[in-house]
């Protein structure tokens, strides 16, 4: 409801003289926003439909409007073609195919020729050999399919505005002014979103797309397919009291008109003292559970309440039954995770009975350090997980786990968030070898496990860093918010920050003390060349390979602060995005036509920073031979993405300088790990340790994966400097950017060793 909202103003206020006159009237709008609604209730079911009958599924070209091919004349002057542009040639429903190459054709056009071009489809398709087919039924596939592609041309108005700024429309008077002529940008991105949005407004009413929906609803899903159809309360918002019911859709909306809520710095000692305190959370002011076990305790009634209260679960309905699994989740490294089931008095579409949970670490020899890892060296990540879901949960750019609740303690830096469980197929018991059908969630995927995935590493990365890119683009074109609900709700970079507010150093290391440094690294090189050298490539045993990772460690931790000050002087690099987009924070499903799709879940941390230093950290855990073939590749698909979706274009080079600059200040942090790695499997046991297979390494120890992860992340930083010439980089770094770009003296051999 809150994107056709969008729509809504863009067609009938803000650009209506691109549109017919009549969307801008009320009944059109009643019209269209049912219709919408009803489809979007649909979809699946609908998607489900065009492909059951396979005379009708065929290879096709994705987007063979009239720009991808290229036409001559014969010497009869008839028109013959030729075709080009074969991305995401495939098989699918032929209907749905042929909505997208007439999505873009002058109206009358397809107002008067729709049954003739599918005549013509028909006839040709059986002169060439294909099956006979129904055109009334192509016919119906396709004008069904427009509805799905004015959901996406709606989807765009976000992007339509950062093209072209909303003041600016007031002086457009049709569609022939230069503005929209132009490929602004290089791309004809907002012409082809305008004019395939008035296509799908114009079918609507003129060619009675709206009902031809209901027939479909009464006539297939009822009568041949014998189901129920659904009612109102579930079309717009479910099955229960239904004022009630909807007023759960503005929950957002009134959560970012509270007052900001922010977050105080806590200490070890503060949590150490205080973590086994009860207390009301930051943001609904109840007491709460944070374990399993509390949770059983408190109940139906206090879920009940906590529902209410963050506005999931209308007032008149309640949590009747709750019950803890025992299946265990041990996935990631900062929470504790488990499993719920409940039942709801009045259940309706919407209301999910399977429901999951994040906790904090409990303080135990095994995850006490994990937990001050979390509650203290990375505050506000717990803070800011919450509060993402509870502000933003419907601006984000993708799918991501209904929120029903979460808060926290500022007092303990306890807390609990609770959303939907994702139906994984591995929760009902399939095993990465069965064969899954569309949409079915694929997973469970563990972090540095990348040889479980059901496909190459490369397909997950690509995907991984296209939502990356529509997130940075979402922040950019205001859909997540204004520069000031963003500074006061997630984290944010200081704008005009000195030299000496980014912590910068001329005259001595500004990463921390030399002789500190050095000592970590000594433990390092013991663990990699010695320790568990079994894990790590060869090379990195020779002296060779120790000289050079000592010179450039030393060597970036004297520049540590000049580098972050450098990564963040662009604007244009700078975006909101996800801490952690390793493969296991997103869930990931496959279309009827085979091609990979994702939510993203896990928002800890949720905020603004270089974006190249976001990303690294999302390929970390890669494997290695996947980061070193696909790099390039994977900076080229953010920046394209970046732009596509209504961000700045951005330089692929500079992006994979901040990248490559970001592994090591990620590779400090595994160094500094070791003590950790060696409390988790103590240095005797390495011995027999022969590689990273070994069960000690996959399995998840203590509940968490921070051994096999501090691993991986070590591993491939080191390869990136001696097999991507990191160390190169660095040094070129400091000649051409800190002494040639920003005038500042190279720091001495006895600054970085002894400063």
């Amino acid at each position: 409801m809150s994107k056709l909202r969008q729509g809504i103003k863009f067609f009938s206020q803000t650009a209506s003289m691109m549109f017919a006159p009549y969307v801008s009237s009320k009944e059109y709008i009643d019209k269209f926003t049912r219709t919408m609604m009803t489809f979007s209730a649909y979809t699946r079911e609908i998607d489900y439909w065009k492909h059951l009958d396979p005379d009708y599924i065929a290879l096709g070209h994705a987007n063979l409007n009239v720009d991808n091919a290229y036409y001559w004349r014969d010497t009869e002057a008839r028109l013959q073609c030729g075709v080009f542009d074969w991305g995401g040639f495939g098989a699918s429903c032929v209907g749905h195919k042929l909505y997208w190459y007439i999505n873009c054709a002058e109206w009358e056009n397809n107002k008067e020729n729709l049954q003739f071009y599918l005549d013509t489809f028909v006839d040709a398709y059986r002169d060439a050999g294909g099956p006979r087919i129904s055109r009334e039924l192509l016919e119906k596939h396709v004008k069904l399919t427009c509805l799905g592609n004015l959901m996406t041309m709606v989807s765009a108005v976000p992007n339509c505005l950062q093209q072209i700024q909303e003041k600016e429309w007031e002086s457009i008077r049709d569609k022939f002014d230069p503005r929209i002529t132009s490929n602004l940008g290089g791309k004809s991105t907002l012409r082809t979103t305008l004019r395939a949005m008035d296509n799908g407004l114009r079918f609507i009413e003129e060619l009675g797309v709206d009902k031809l929906l209901e027939s479909w609803i009464q006539e297939v899903w009822v009568g041949e397919l014998g189901q129920k159809a659904k009612t109102d309360e579930a079309i717009f918002s479910g099955d229960g009291n239904e004022r009630e019911v909807l007023k759960l859709a503005g929950r957002c909306e009134r959560e970012k008109a509270r007052a900001s809520i922010l977050w105080k710095p806590v200490t070890f000692d503060h949590v150490l003292n205080n973590h086994s305190k009860k207390d009301a959370g930051v943001f609904y002011g109840l007491e709460f559970p944070w374990t399993s076990q509390m949770l059983a305790d408190m109940g139906p009634q206090w879920l009940t309440t906590a529902l209410q209260r963050a506005g999931t679960l209308e007032q008149g309905n309640r949590v009747t039954e709750l019950h803890i699994e025992e299946q265990k989740v041990d996935a990631g490294n900062n929470a504790g995770k488990f499993l719920f089931n409940v039942k709801y008095e009045r259940q309706r579409d919407g209301l999910h009975q399977k429901l999951f949970a994040k906790v904090p670490h409990a303080m135990t020899r095994e995850t006490k350090q994990d937990r001050l890892s979390s509650s203290v060296l990375k505050q506000p990540m717990d803070f800011l997980e919450i509060n993402t879901y509870r502000v933003a949960e419907t601006l984000l750019p993708m799918q991501t786990p209904k929120f029903y609740y979460g808060d926290i303690s500022n007092e303990t830096t306890n807390y609990i968030l609770i959303t939907e469980r994702i139906p994984y197929a591995g929760f009902s018991g399939k095993t990465g070898a069965d064969t899954l059908k569309p949409f079915e969630i694929e997973g469970p995927y563990d972090k540095c496990k990348d040889y479980e995935l059901k496909g190459s590493g490369k397909e997950y990365y690509t995907l991984i860093f296209q939502m990356a890119a529509k997130i940075a683009a979402a922040d950019k074109t205001g859909q997540l918010g204004s520069d000031a609900f963003k500074a006061s709700n997630f984290g944010v970079v200081p704008k005009g920050a000195t030299f000496e507010e980014w912590g910068i150093n001329p005259v001595a290391p500004s990463g921390g003390p030399a002789q500190a440094t050095m000592s970590k690294l000594k433990h390092g090189i013991k663990f990699f060349s010695r320790t568990a050298s079994a894990i790590f490539a060869p090379y990195v045993s020779s002296e060779e390979f120790i000289a050079k990772f000592t010179k450039t460690m030393m060597t970036f931790s004297a520049y540590t602060r000049e580098i972050d000050y450098w990564k963040h002087r662009k604007p244009d690099y700078i975006a909101l995005g996800h801490s952690n987009l390793n493969v296991d924070n997103a869930y990931y499903w496959r279309d009827t036509e085979g091609r990979l799709e994702c939510g993203v879940l896990d928002w800890g941390g949720f905020g603004s920073a270089c974006v190249g230093h976001k990303l690294y950290w999302y390929i970390n855990c890669a494997e290695w031979e996947n980061n070193k073939a696909n790099l390039r590749f994977y900076c080229d698909t953010f920046v394209k993405t970046y732009q596509d979706e209504g961000g700045p274009q951005i330089d692929s080079e500079l992006l994979e300088k901040h990248i490559k600059l970001t592994c090591l200040g990620n590779l400090m942090t595994m160094v500094s790990a070791v003590p950790d790695c060696l409390r988790q499997l103590p240095e005797k046991e390495w011995e027999t340790i022969k590689n990273e297979r070994d069960p000690r390494i996959t399995a998840n120890l203590g509940g968490k994966s921070t051994l096999r992860t501090t691993l991986k992340a070590m591993d491939n930083g080191l390869r990136f400097i001696e097999e991507l010439e990191t160390d190169q980089l660095l040094e070129s770094w400091i000649q051409e950017v800190w002494v040639g770009e920003l005038g500042q003296t190279a720091k001495t051999e006895e600054m970085i060793f002894n400063g």
